[in-house]
């Protein structure tokens, strides 16, 4: 309670503050914080984005406006890497802890180390294989659900700042920093997959027993190629497959600009008002590694998404359409999500959610999350069928 209340202490100081990020009517600064059920990772998803910008903002305003430009330049641009990182690191694990919890074990954290905490997990000793994976991927599954809640919140609104995009871009390299820097491995070496390590090696080592009844290795004792392709491919398109969104060169951008300047998303046809473009998104899950095309649609000031899905190897398709503001009061606002899906482990299943928010004052709002979900994996959700609740506080800026 008392972290809680330093960061409102923060946030009204902000408010208050003189110190301005923009002034376009659509560029609206929000903190978000909400509390989901069933283990749902969007507790550390958004509530890390809002305490980041919390921070960032708390420093811009009450530290970085009272130095010189020169000096306040390298100072912000230091303070805004070390947030930027740690917010990418932490809402990572805390996503294992939450997902940890919800199969049954606890996640210990050892130490606050540098570049990388020491952490560790006990798990139950009888844990399903589909389990273990979803226990794994959580960390992967909240970074990638910031880089989704940030593009959409990009594009929505026509722009967000570079320390947002760099945030976005940010959680985007995690999965080829493990692959790369952390934990380089060669797939092929047998003693891989035995004593295993690192986040990429941990959540495909049981998606493919999962998938391939047990058979990690040929009766020679190599490597099942079948493995092998399966982790290059996932590293593959963790590293490219973002190289072909509009938007990720906006979020490159926006980590090497200056910290308080606002960039407008990329429309291939069209405007804001009228228009079309589209984001990327790779993702670790416990069916394999999917790939995500996003599409956003304008149509006279009138947003849509419709995203596709794909992924192997477990058999994984995936569909959702959406509508921003469908609900448009003046002080009451709501958008609708729906999904479909065709999985190999869980059959067909649908998840259907409406959100919103109901502003209270020009700062202050309620913000609430209603749906419900047939089985099935989707991104940041309980595997099992449930309703899934979440209420908070909005506070804009």
């Amino acid at each position: 309670m008392k972290n809680a209340g330093l960061v409102l202490i923060a946030v009204v100081l902000i408010i208050n503050s003189n110190y301005c990020l923009g002034q376009d009517s659509l560029w609206q600064r929000k903190y978000e914080f909400s509390f989901y059920n069933n283990y749902d990772l969007r507790n550390s998803s958004g509530n890390f984005i809002s305490t980041y910008r919390v921070i960032n903002d708390g420093f811009s305003s009450l530290v970085d406006g009272k130095m010189k430009p020169k000096a306040a330049n390298v100072t912000k641009g230091l303070f805004n890497f070390a947030t930027t990182y740690l917010a990418m690191l932490w809402s990572h694990e805390i996503g294992h802890s939450i997902r940890a919890k919800q199969v049954g074990g606890t996640f210990n954290i050892h130490n606050f180390g540098i570049p990388v905490p020491y952490t560790t997990a006990d798990l139950p000793v009888d844990i399903p294989l589909t389990n273990e994976a979803i226990f794994v991927t959580a960390g992967f599954e909240v970074n990638y659900l910031n880089v989704k809640t940030l593009q959409s919140q990009f594009i929505r609104q026509n722009g967000l700042w570079n320390e947002d995009l760099s945030l976005s871009f940010a959680n985007r390299l995690m999965y080829p920093i493990y692959t790369t820097l952390i934990v380089p491995i060669n797939p092929k070496e047998q003693n891989v997959w035995i004593e295993t390590a690192g986040d990429p090696v941990h959540y495909i080592l049981p998606v493919f027993k999962n998938y391939s009844n047990n058979q990690v290795f040929e009766p020679d004792n190599t490597v099942n190629q079948e493995l092998v392709k399966l982790y290059n491919q996932a590293s593959i398109f963790a590293t490219f497959f973002q190289l072909l969104d509009p938007q990720f060169y906006r979020e490159v951008g926006g980590a090497f600009g200056k910290a308080s300047k606002i960039r407008r998303p990329v429309f291939l046809i069209g405007d804001h008002n009228t228009g079309w473009t589209y984001g990327t998104l790779f993702n670790a899950s416990p069916l394999g590694y999917e790939l995500y095309m996003q599409n956003y649609i304008h149509l006279n000031n009138r947003q849509y998404g419709l995203y596709m899905r794909y992924g192997r190897p477990f058999n994984n398709i995936g569909l959702g359409v959406s509508m921003n503001n469908i609900i448009d009061l003046d002080n009451f606002k709501a958008d609708i999500l729906t999904e479909i899906w065709q999985q190999d482990i869980f059959g067909n299943g649908v998840s259907a959610e409406l959100s919103g928010q109901w502003i209270l004052s020009k700062h202050v709002g309620l913000n609430f999350n209603m749906g419900y979900k047939t089985e099935g994996y989707t991104l940041g959700k309980q595997l099992k069928k449930g309703a899934n609740i979440g209420a908070g506080i909005s506070i804009y800026r």
